[in-house]
């Protein structure tokens, strides 16, 4: 059954249009998005939040000079979300895996755990991106 629902999703195209983390083991996923992370930069002006229905995912929109970014921290504790209010600053810098947060009356750093992702508990101490 299995099997045929595979085949079914992949259709005539074969396996090209399968995204490649359909193949990643869990353990493979994580250091992805790790990896991702770390070397992702990005800072703005949060300047609105809410929760999308279609992915079911709390958004955050940046801005900084007029280019929107939308980010969803998904692999992240809730608590990060609420944390962050409408006017804060974020930073993140290529190469860490950390965010800055400025506010009025605050600044502080986050270190991004990926604690929502399944296996972060047994993957995080091995991977070379995390605390950094």
């Amino acid at each position: 059954m299995i099997l045929i629902l595979l085949f079914a999703i992949i259709g005539i195209n074969g396996f090209k249009n399968i995204p490649e983390y359909f193949f990643y083991s869990q353990e493979e996923f994580f250091n992805n998005a790790v990896s991702e992370s770390y070397n992702e930069s990005y800072d703005g002006i949060v300047k609105r939040k809410f929760y999308l229905k279609e992915g079911g995912r709390d958004v955050i929109i940046l801005n900084k000079n007029g280019i929107t970014r939308q980010f969803d921290y998904v692999y992240e504790k809730p608590n990060l979300y609420e944390f962050i209010e409408i006017g804060d600053t974020l930073i993140k810098r290529s190469g860490t895996n950390s965010i800055i947060i400025r506010r009025s009356e605050l600044d502080t750093t986050i270190y991004l755990k990926f604690e929502n992702l399944k296996g972060a508990e047994l993957y995080s101490e091995k991977n070379k991106y995390l605390n950094n």
